[in-house]
C-alpha cells in the first residue's frame, strides 16, 4: 500500500469493476477525501480510460468512510496558496479536470455517501448527477466565499441563483432531503443500504444497453456549460478574495481547524 499523508500512492483512488460499471472511490477517509494532485491525477486517468473502454457504460464517484470530499487537502493548501500564480496554475488544473469530465460520453454519477463541500461540492456538481445517503451533508463553504473550480456556475443551474446565493453567503450544510428539494441531488438513498443502491441504478442504466445513445443523450441535455471565459472569470475573482487580507486571515483559521 502507498503512502497517503499527502494523497501520493496507488490507493488514493480505489477502482472496482462490476458490469458496466466503473466505481471510483476517493479513498482517503482519514483525511476527509480531500482533494490533492494525487487524488486528481488518479481521477483523470480513471475518466480518460472510461473514454474508450467499451465495457464501461456508466462511471460512480464515491468517497470512503464519512465523507464524500471536503475540498483541498490543508497540507497542499499552503503550496496552492503560496503565489497568486501558483495558485491561477492549481485552478487551471481543477478547471481542465472538471471540463473532461463534460467530454466523457458515458454517464458519471457523483455518489454522496457523506459530508461535502468545498472542492468537493464542484465535483459533484461536475458530474452528470449527484446521489445522496440519507446521512449526507451538502454545501459550499468555501472559507472565502468563492472557490474557482465551478461552483458559481454550474450551482445556480442546478438549484437556481437565489439559492445558490444563500449557500454561498452563508456556507451552510444541507442534509440530504433538503439538497433533494432544492434540485442538488436527483435521489436519495438509505445510509444502510446506499452502496447497493448506487450500484442498482448505475447497473440501471448500463442494463439498458443504450450504446452510444447515452453520448448523444448527455450532449443534448448538458445545459449552456460555462465557457473558458466565464471559468477563467470565475478564476480571477477567487485569486482577488483569496488574496485579500481579511479573507486570508479567515483561511489562515480553517486551516489550523482542518489540520490535524
Amino acid at each position: 500500500m502507498g503512502s497517503d499523508v499527502l494523497g501520493v500512492g496507488p490507493d488514493v483512488l480505489v477502482e472496482e469493476a462490476a458490469p458496466g460499471v466503473l466505481r471510483c472511490t476517493l479513498n482517503r477517509p482519514g483525511h476527509a477525501n480531500m482533494l490533492t494532485r494525487g487524488v486528481m491525477e488518479s481521477l483523470r486517468s480513471s475518466l480518460t480510460r472510461a473514454i474508450d473502454d467499451d465495457d464501461i457504460h456508466v462511471v460512480v464517484i464515491t468517497g470512503a468512510g464519512e465523507s464524500f470530499c471536503e475540498g483541498v487537502d490543508p497540507a497542499e493548501a499552503e503550496q496552492f496558496f503560496a503565489s497568486k500564480q501558483a495558485y491561477r496554475q492549481f485552478l487551471i488544473s481543477v478547471r481542465d479536470l472538471y471540463l473532461l469530465f463534460g467530454g466523457v460520453p458515458k454517464p458519471i454519477i457523483a455518489a454522496v455517501n457523506g459530508t461535502t463541500r468545498m472542492g468537493g461540492i464542484e465535483l459533484a456538481l461536475a458530474c452528470d448527477l449527484i446521489v445522496a445517503s440519507s446521512s449526507a451533508r451538502l454545501g459550499d463553504g468555501h472559507p472565502g466565499g468563492i472557490g474557482g473550480g465551478g461552483v458559481s456556475k454550474r450551482l445556480p443551474e442546478a438549484i437556481g441563483a437565489r439559492n445558490a446565493r444563500w449557500l454561498m453567503y452563508t456556507g451552510e450544510l444541507v442534509d440530504a432531503q433538503r439538497a433533494y428539494q432544492l434540485g442538488l441531488v436527483q435521489q436519495v438513498y438509505p445510509a444502510d443500504q446506499f452502496a447497493a443502491d448506487v450500484i442498482a441504478l448505475a447497473r440501471l442504466i448500463a442494463d439498458r444497453r443504450m450504446g452510444s445513445s447515452l453520448a448523444r443523450i448527455k450532449a443534448l441535455t448538458m445545459p449552456e456549460r460555462p465557457g473558458l471565459a466565464e471559468l477563467h472569470d470565475e478564476i480571477d475573482q477567487s485569486i482577488r478574495q483569496y488574496f485579500d487580507p481579511d479573507v486570508l486571515a479567515g483561511f489562515a483559521e480553517w486551516q489550523a481547524a482542518e489540520l490535524p
